[in-house]
């Protein structure tokens, strides 16, 4: 083994670091005492009371049955004081008929003038300067299963849904919410159909439940219930919500038809097309534990832009998924990690054919680069066992390339994707503390190609009852079958042993992807032939102590080898604090090295071969300013040296937000990265003598990443919204060189133009008019440049107009959707049968 170079730089870093974190600790002393071992503490329970008369949703609370209704109060604060009285009360009364469950809140604030109230779309409350009350529901009291209702001082809304795989912002109910601002106090009044709901169909409900306060102008989090800030698992502390009887599960159906129009222009082309296109998502609930989601020919056109960028590395750049079907409810297909759903609808799995097939008097008039969607459907639910069912289905249409022959006038199709079904079942079993057992199996078939890929996964994570140790495991099986092939079948496995709770926790963990492991063709995987072990070790003060309010200190040290055969790939330690001040400002350090440096297998492209980097090491800088303020910037700074082959890469990004008032906002993202005698591939090559010849190039990259949006709220049923992004980033080549079989690099004469130019420019500006419960009506334009060449540029701005000087493609699109729900349109015909029979 090559003895490590260590830069002068590196013990002088770490000691600091290592400095900053132990004087952090030293000062964490509590100074605040918690009430301990007091009702005060205890998990609570309420009663809802049925009521004969719904109340008006007007945020006034002025029926006369609020006041005989059981008060939730005596809030506890949660942050950034656990377990203390917070300055003023917060009072919560629940009421319910057949159809809805009713929420009345009255949160005191003697200085209403000071209330924070910005006005944003809805789901987008944590994102604004804002008290807010939040209604947490666990119908089936599981402790793992959770339905998130928010609202703030202006009546913006916020729903989402959680569970032990995480957050589904994307979820959207349809209730009422009102508010009222008096001289004491703020006033909230909810209605929550049941229909949006999953509750189990029994006489006498017991739904776990808790109400979250934040006060905003204080940075103070409270809840009716009370959480332990240094546990993991917060469901585990919340209250029970009893009282509710004698309510069937109402039938839940919705259909939801769209109608849209598309005005599009490409570069290529010389008019513009316009398009006419229908549609209809159906949501129907099977019983009162799952429930059927079907789109019918959908439509995705208004979705936001890709963030395109140059891909120099041998991997594949991963997307957000922002088309709602495929982020609502789809929180237990991510188990075991092997759904990525932009598989679905995505490039066609022979795309390059037309490329390759090409004949020199040849050229591709048409291309697709998405696969048509014909329906997908979902089936998803827990019952009151606890056990929960998922189903996922998907067809894709065939998708053809068309080539034009210059010489002839004719034109040829090329078959880049076959017809395609995707599917994907789950089933997972909620245990006691927290715990659970899961199976999933994806399945992607095309039938013209007898080709069939699955891929079968089983997890298990079990807890203690007082949260203080967790073993999870994890076991992954893909297959892949086509006629006249030999199936392949490949592994993955995760094994990790935790402690999730208290002021120090720590995880440490084995994972073991096989050679042969493959879950592309419907998950994501960068890449397998991978063993990593790690540890991870936090220490966590939640309590305000001297200058900080709260810190947490995180070290991981990570060890990489090959699974076959067994090789050394790396070695790291990273050391990182996250510290919020009592000034409200928060700020990151964080240092990683590789000591030992880092053996590459992949960016030669070539199995066999290795790319060896010496010592490594990277430090980075993060500070935000107070989030109160009308103006608030965010800075990071990193570096990253490595001294053994003089590579130096350095990024800054500074983000100023200016909020001018409660409904106009300003945000830009400034970001800016130099990397400096950077090696990477550039070609593969075999010589006459069936020699394999690969080349890498030194280069420096500039990349600028700036993104510009601002939103307008009219109110909280109608916004206007603007974001523009230009991405650009350039490689200058410096020198050629060839890989040797120890992994190193030797001087080339190797001499063809490799520079490149890459810009992507993008524009989306959205109008938008929640018109009615769960109806919108939705304006778009989209502008999409994206150019690359060789001749590089030293003025941003001059580039810049160039870009923008490039052909692009615009669209402009109109959609309107319209929400019809079973109950009321049959509450409606049945009011206005009695009015005929009158």
């Amino acid at each position: 083994m090559e003895k490590p170079v260590y830069h002068p730089l590196f013990r002088p870093l770490l000691f600091l670091t290592l400095v900053f974190s132990a004087g952090i600790n030293i000062y964490a002393k509590d100074t605040v005492k918690s009430p301990a071992d007091s009702a005060f503490l205890s998990r609570k329970t309420i009663q809802a009371l049925r009521i004969n008369k719904p109340p008006k949703i007007d945020g006034k609370l002025d029926e006369a049955f609020w006041k005989t209704l059981p008060c939730a109060n005596d809030f506890v604060e949660y942050s950034p004081r656990n377990g203390t009285h917070p300055p003023f009360p917060t009072e919560v009364r629940f009421a319910y008929d057949d159809i809805a469950l009713y929420v009345g809140a009255i949160l005191f604030d003697p200085h209403t003038d000071s209330i924070y109230k910005q006005l944003g779309s809805r789901d987008m409350l944590e994102n604004l300067a804002n008290d807010y009350l939040s209604v947490d529901i666990l119908p089936y009291n599981d402790e793992m299963n959770m339905y998130e209702f928010k609202v703030n001082p202006s009546n913006v809304q916020h729903d989402c849904k959680y569970s032990m795989v995480g957050t589904d912002l994307s979820w959207d109910a349809v209730w009422e919410s009102a508010t009222s601002i008096n001289d004491t106090s703020w006033i909230l009044e909810i209605k929550l159909p049941f229909s949006a709901l999953r509750f189990p169909k029994i006489e006498n409900q017991v739904w776990g439940i808790n109400m979250w306060r934040n006060f905003y102008r204080r940075q103070e989090y409270s809840t009716w219930s009370f959480v332990d800030n240094n546990s993991q698992n917060i469901f585990k502390y919340y209250g029970r919500l009893l009282g509710i009887k004698n309510v069937v599960p109402p039938v839940r159906l919705s259909i939801v038809p769209y109608i849209s129009s598309y005005a599009r222009k490409d570069p290529d082309v010389k008019n513009w097309s316009y398009e006419l296109r229908g549609g209809m998502d159906l949501r129907y609930g099977i019983n009162e534990s799952y429930t059927l989601d079907m789109m019918l020919i959908p439509d995705f056109g208004q979705v936001q832009s890709d963030d395109l960028i140059l891909n120099l590395t041998p991997f594949e750049v991963r997307y957000d998924e922002r088309r709602q079907f495929f982020t609502e409810a789809t929180e237990m297909f991510n188990k075991c990690d092997i759904f990525y759903t932009r598989r679905v609808g995505g490039p066609p799995k022979y795309g390059n054919l037309a490329y390759d097939s090409a004949k020199y008097t040849e050229i591709i008039t048409k291309n697709p680069n998405e696969t048509r969607i014909i329906n997908a459907t979902k089936i998803s639910g827990r019952n009151t066992k606890g056990l929960g069912i998922g189903f996922f289905n998907a067809i894709t249409t065939n998708t053809w390339a068309t080539l034009q022959d210059t010489v002839k006038w004719t034109n040829r199709k090329l078959l880049t994707q076959p017809y395609t079904n995707y599917n994907v079942l789950v089933f997972d079993q909620n245990l006691k503390n927290h715990s659970y057992i899961t199976l999933i199996n994806t399945s992607y078939w095309i039938p013209d190609k007898s080709l069939n890929m699955n891929v079968t996964g089983a997890e298990t994570s079990i807890s203690n009852k007082k949260n203080t140790f967790s073993v999870l495991g994890r076991l992954n099986v893909s297959q892949h079958y086509q006629v006249s092939t030999k199936p392949d079948f490949g592994h993955l496995y995760v094994v990790s042993l935790a402690k999730p709770s208290g002021k120090f926790q720590w995880e440490i963990g084995r994972q073991e992807t096989g050679d042969h492991y493959d879950p592309n063709d419907m998950g994501f995987l960068l890449y397998n032939n991978d063993v990593v072990n790690q540890l991870k070790m936090y220490y966590l003060i939640f309590k305000p102590t001297w200058k900080f309010i709260n810190t947490q200190t995180t070290l991981v040290i990570r060890h990489s080898t090959l699974y076959k055969p067994s090789g050394f790939k790396s070695l790291s330690l990273s050391l990182q604090n996250e510290t919020t001040f009592t000034n409200y400002w928060v700020n990151t350090l964080l240092f990683s090295i590789y000591p030992m440096g880092y053996n590459d297998y992949y960016e030669p492209r070539v199995w066999g071969w290795v790319y060896k980097t010496p010592l490594n090491y990277l430090v980075t800088w993060k500070t935000g300013t107070d989030n109160r303020k009308m103006f608030r910037y965010v800075h990071s700074f990193t570096i990253q040296n490595t001294p053994g082959n003089n590579n130096l890469l350095y990024d800054v990004e500074f983000v100023p937000r200016l909020r001018l008032n409660d409904r106009l906002s300003l945000t830009l993202d400034l970001f800016f990265e130099k990397n400096l005698n950077n090696s990477g591939w550039v070609e593969t090559i075999t010589d006459s003598l069936n020699n394999t010849m690969i080349y890498f190039g030194k280069r420096n990259i500039t990349t600028w990443n700036n993104i510009f949006t601002t939103t307008y709220i009219f109110n909280t049923k109608m916004s206007i919204s603007l974001r523009l992004r230009h991405y650009w980033s350039q490689a200058k080549y410096l020198q050629f060189y060839t890989l040797n079989q120890e992994g190193h690099l030797d001087l080339s004469n190797y001499s063809k133009e490799n520079n490149i130019n890459f810009n992507a420019f993008s524009a989306d500006l959205q109008f938008i008019w929640y018109f009615a419960p769960g109806s919108e009506i939705s304006i778009v334009w989209k502008n999409q440049i994206n150019s690359q060449g060789t001749a590089l540029l030293d003025n941003y701005f001059t580039n810049l107009g160039n870009t923008l000087a490039s052909a692009q493609t615009n669209s402009f699109s109109v959609r309107v959707l319209y929400y019809l729900d079973y109950i009321y349109l049959k509450k409606w015909l049945k009011k206005n049968k009695a009015k005929d029979g009158s």
